[in-house]
């Protein structure tokens, strides 16, 4: 599993990736702009815009989806079979995102030490629906959750980070993500095909599997939070999982969030006609505290 998210870890990996389907826009927009714009959309989410359920935040008693419920090295079928048994539970993201009716918005929770709640911008639920309804078209996904489509890191301009991002203190680390999801410039990364099986014994060559090799060759899909942008996958050839930790001119920041479909969850897509409801978070899944080891 990746570090925890509210570490703030920049995970730097060694590789270059290598674009697939077409650059990143290479303008930064006009900071004053894009911060008007940003503020404007971060204070509230309209719940009809956001394709939102009745969104309560969490309970203790509220079953909570744990690290030990998925597993590394899933067949198609395996996955497949899991991903409905999920789906239709009612575990669901620890930390997950709910509705402040007070204040009209969606926020995540985060600790107070750390600025306190995350608020949800609207351009963030509309970027994410749209990137995981055009994944679904590209046939890049078959999945919602950890073992395939289910967590993001984000790429931030270089520019953009030296001259802003990297001056958050951790006290407001809130502030930080609220700011980042709201921006046109920042681009979300995900890793796809997580915990599917795709190589070998030898661990070496891909399976001779037309399917998973297609889900092996584009398990690196990003788009930017900008409207109305398409996905680039990537490709890192040094890796044999093919996983890409990093892509020039962007600083990579391994903590993203994490979301996975679930019956009753606060927002949706959608997928063959239907709608498919997921949650967001900002923690990772942990062990189970009633089954902590994992064979």
């Amino acid at each position: 599993m990746r570090t925890p998210l509210l570490a703030a870890a920049l995970l730097l990996a060694s590789w270059p990736a290598q674009a697939q389907d077409g650059a990143f826009e290479a303008e930064v927009r006009e900071a004053s702009g894009r911060l008007k714009k940003s503020a404007a959309e971060a204070k509230a989410v309209p719940r009809a815009a956001a394709g939102a359920a009745d969104c309560p935040p969490e309970t203790a008693a509220e079953p909570k989806l744990y690290s030990s419920d998925v597993r590394w090295g899933l067949s198609m079928p395996e996955m497949m079979a899991l991903y409905a048994k999920l789906y239709a539970s009612d575990k669901r993201l620890k930390g997950r995102a709910y509705l402040n009716a007070a204040k009209g918005r969606y926020e995540l929770p985060n600790p107070a030490q750390f600025g306190g709640p995350v608020v949800v911008p609207e351009i963030l639920i509309k970027a994410l629906v749209r990137h995981i309804e055009e994944a679904f078209a590209a046939d890049y996904v078959d999945a919602v959750f950890f073992p395939d489509m289910g967590h993001s890191h984000l790429l931030i301009p270089d520019a953009l980070y030296a001259s802003k991002y990297d001056k958050y203190p951790v006290d407001r680390r809130s502030q930080f993500y609220t700011d980042a999801l709201s921006d046109p410039a920042v681009h979300i990364f995900y890793h796809t095909a997580e915990q599917l099986q795709s190589l070998k014994e030898d661990r070496r060559t891909v399976l001779d599997d037309e399917r998973v090799r297609w889900r092996h060759k584009t398990r690196n899909i990003a788009g930017p939070i900008a409207e109305n942008a398409r996905l680039t996958t990537y490709q890192n050839p040094e890796s044999r999982a093919n996983t890409v930790g990093e892509v020039p001119g962007f600083r990579w920041w391994g903590a993203g969030f994490n979301f996975s479909a679930n019956k009753s969850g606060c927002f949706s897509f959608r997928q063959g006609g239907k709608a498919v409801r997921f949650d967001i978070s900002l923690s990772d899944l942990e062990p189970d505290p009633a089954n902590p080891v994992v064979d």
